[in-house]
């Protein structure tokens, strides 16, 4: 048996990677075991910290009051219950407080010697352990890039360009015996100053010391997670034909969302392992992970009244709508036999009227049995004395939009694909949005509808901003995805809970690697500490 093997999580986000490496198990004992996750965001920093909390305890013997904690949906009322939680279990919650550590890495008032003195002090002078995490992106992003019109090159100046430093410092200085480090696809094509970001990354990680002048790390060697090098002798670097072989399908390895990455694994020379490869399965589709949870409908926000131009610009004034279940059935009915009379869409067949759900706009708890046991990934998921669904609560919409959610569900359920903004003005011209960009052309899915019978597109953070990218498939329910449908989407157990209001849980969801990928990638390092 393994004794626990440490690990130092970066830029953690609220766990992904983390809850992956923790939940992997050996005679019921976790294999890893999380020393110190370094976070900058408040309410990510409280969703490790209360997760830390929970993996003190061995998976069997969790306390009631954790899951009182779970079900309670009033958010002020939950962290009073939280207090009170980990004064029951101080010595755990000290853990916890060690371990999940809220730091801006880079800042002046984190110097190095401060994060340095913490790694040293948890790892208790731990030679051989595990370096994870994923510096922060946003600068390589293709979607960013698209945004500032850049086509390739990145400003030399932006400090998100070279927060990979920080985690190369951590490599130089404290030498690991193995890393994985996690980023977007936009890292392939990144150029600064016409080099390629990739390269001298690659460069980077192999040899820290080229960096660090003075650190004395020793060399790694860099793998593909998803791909076996063209050829690899120990005492050489592994050979890749193609940059994109660092890319990793989520969908291919039982995620049911598209969503595309670079995650590398680094060895330090001196460990002689030869790591194995994800292993690749069956596509698991959207409908089959999230349909079980309870059904509900859209919150209503506000209507717009009229607008006009003041100053040359579009001035809205608007209306509040009385959210209740009567008043939305009335909305969605009237908005449905609209719907219904487009070119394209109309039925012969007598349409019913359509009900609110039991649940309304549901709740931080929802009381129900899920997941189902033909849910592909119900093992995962499942915890059975949680008996519900936290973090489940529809947002508020604008009536507006809610025409448009129902528009796009219904014309996606008649022709197996989601419309686009050219689709929206042949059928109503009052679909279009009025905001200067949606006749552009470069937002032509600004409404896209989650297709039920293959996996999601990327759930990404911009889920926090509107949910106008991730409308749910069913036109009855008429609304974007929940945090808990999400957190599915990305693989998080269901007793896995977002702290923060519902905006920053959604940000949360968006920026985390899929735990169940990272718990695929963990299996793979822990064969390599037993080979040694």
């Amino acid at each position: 048996m393994l004794n626990s093997i440490p690990i130092i999580d970066l830029f953690a986000g609220p766990g992904g990677l983390g809850e992956g490496f923790s939940s992997v198990l050996k005679k019921n004992k976790r294999v890893f075991d999380i020393k110190v996750s370094i976070e900058k965001d408040e309410n990510a920093h409280k969703t490790l910290e209360f997760r830390s909390f929970f993996r003190q305890f061995e998976v069997d013997k969790i306390p009631n009051e954790y899951y009182d904690v779970l079900r309670e949906s009033n958010l002020v009322k939950r962290e009073i219950l939280k207090r009170e939680l980990f004064e029951l279990y101080p010595k755990e919650y000290k853990i916890a407080k060690q371990e999940a550590w809220q730091v801006e890495l880079g800042a002046k008032e984190f110097p190095p010697e401060l994060i340095d003195e913490r790694i040293k002090k948890n790892l208790k002078k731990e030679k051989d352990w595990v370096l994870i995490g994923g510096p922060p992106c946003q600068a390589y992003s293709l979607a960013g890039r698209s945004r500032r019109q850049e086509t390739e090159g990145l400003n030399n100046d932006d400090k998100r360009v070279y927060l990979y430093k920080e985690y190369l410092r951590i490599i130089a200085v404290h030498h690991p015996a193995v890393f994985v480090m996690e980023n977007v696809k936009g890292l392939l094509s990144a150029k600064v100053d016409g080099k390629k970001v990739f390269d001298w990354i690659l460069n980077d990680l192999k040899d820290p010391s080229s960096v660090f002048i003075g650190s004395k790390s020793p060399k790694y060697k860099i793998f593909s997670l998803s791909t076996a090098p063209e050829s690899f002798d120990e005492n050489e670097d592994p050979v890749y034909k193609l940059d994109k072989d660092f890319l990793i399908q989520a969908e291919k390895f039982s995620i049911p969302q598209k969503r595309h990455r670079v995650i590398l694994l680094g060895i330090r020379e001196d460990f002689k392992a030869t790591p194995s490869i994800l292993t690749r399965s069956n596509e698991i589709n959207l409908k089959s992970i999230i349909n079980d949870l309870p059904k509900l409908r859209s919150g209503l926000g506000r209507s717009i009244v009229s607008s006009k131009i003041v100053n040359g610009k579009k001035k809205r004034v608007y209306k509040n709508e009385i959210d209740s279940n009567c008043n939305w059935e009335k909305k969605i009915n009237t908005i449905k036999d609209e719907v219904l009379s487009f070119p394209g869409l109309k039925s012969n067949r007598k349409t019913e009227s359509i009900k609110s759900s039991e649940e309304g706009i549901g709740s931080e708890f929802v009381e129900c049995k899920t997941p189902s046991s033909s849910n592909p990934l119900r093992e995962w998921y499942i915890d059975e004395k949680l008996n519900g669904a936290c973090n489940h609560q529809t947002r508020t919409h604008l009536t507006e939009d809610l025409k448009r959610y129902f528009f796009a569900s219904t014309y996606a359920e008649k022709h197996n694909r989601f419309p686009r903004l050219r689709d929206y003005d042949e059928h109503n011209k009052e679909l279009m949005p009025d905001h200067e960009s949606a006749t552009s052309g470069k937002f032509a899915d600004r409404f896209r509808v989650q297709m039920p019978e293959t996996a999601a597109t990327t759930i990404t953070s911009h889920i926090s901003k509107d949910g106008h990218y991730f409308i749910h498939y069913d036109p009855k329910q008429c609304r974007s995805l929940t945090v808990r449908e999400a957190a599915r989407v990305q693989t998080f157990p269901d007793n896995y809970l977002f702290c923060g209001p519902r905006t920053a849980q959604y940000h949360q969801v968006g920026n985390a690697v899929p735990p169940y990928l990272a718990f695929q990638i963990a299996d793979i390092v822990k064969k390599i500490f037993e080979k040694q």
